[in-house]
């Protein structure tokens, strides 16, 4: 039997099984798939756009770059697929969340949204928004304003930012794995073994 459904808020981005009696099984492939995709595009993104002001001038820096901006750009959209995941799928079961938790959650969904947008914006007005095939990304600002240092600027001091948050996160998630026995474990791959007896936090709902 599943608990009932939780509020909406700043609960998890997934839904999570609950059964009666006992602690959290795990989180739908889909859940797990868009959390892990989320995860592996901020780490390449973080090091790529570290790399290639390593790098400096030349073809292979350009190529990061080429390969930075649609990273970014998939970033965006992979952002924008797990709010419309979160919001019009119910969820069907639920935990209890700190208030900071809440707060880091939050604030992470904004870093996410708004760093590749800073990027955007930068390479919009720099006039260097084209990738592969021909193709360029969408202009969100207008060409040859003169602020692309200031955007790409802080488009990087947001990137570092991000990175702070997502080791927060993680922070948050060994906690919760502490405390509850295991509630994050859910998002790992593959099936979580059910534990005998049933953590206080999700037994309580």
């Amino acid at each position: 039997m599943n608990a009932p459904v939780a509020g909406g808020g700043a609960e998890a981005f997934e839904s999570i099984h609950i059964v009666a009696g006992q602690g959290p099984r795990t989180f739908p492939a889909i859940s797990k798939s868009l959390h892990w995709l989320t995860a592996g595009l901020v780490l390449v993104m973080f090091a790529t756009g570290v790399l290639m002001k390593q790098i400096g001038d030349g073809p292979l820096a350009d190529a990061f770059y080429t390969f930075h901006k649609m990273a970014g750009a998939s970033l965006l959209a992979l952002v924008l697929l797990r709010l419309c995941y979160r919001v019009f799928t119910q969820l069907t079961g639920r935990w209890r969340r700190g208030a900071g938790s809440h707060v880091i959650h939050g604030i992470l969904y904004a870093g996410l949204i708004l760093t590749p947008l800073l990027g955007l914006a930068g390479i919009s007005d720099y006039g260097a928004r084209d990738v592969y095939f021909g193709l360029s990304l969408p202009l969100i600002w207008p060409e040859g304003a003169g602020y692309s240092d200031l955007l790409f600027r802080s488009h990087a001091w947001l990137a570092f930012g991000l990175i702070a948050l997502v080791v927060a996160h993680v922070g948050i998630a060994l906690g919760d794995f502490i405390q509850r026995g295991g509630a994050r474990a859910a998002l790992l791959p593959g099936k979580m073994t059910q534990p005998e007896s049933a953590s206080p936090s999700a037994s309580n709902m």
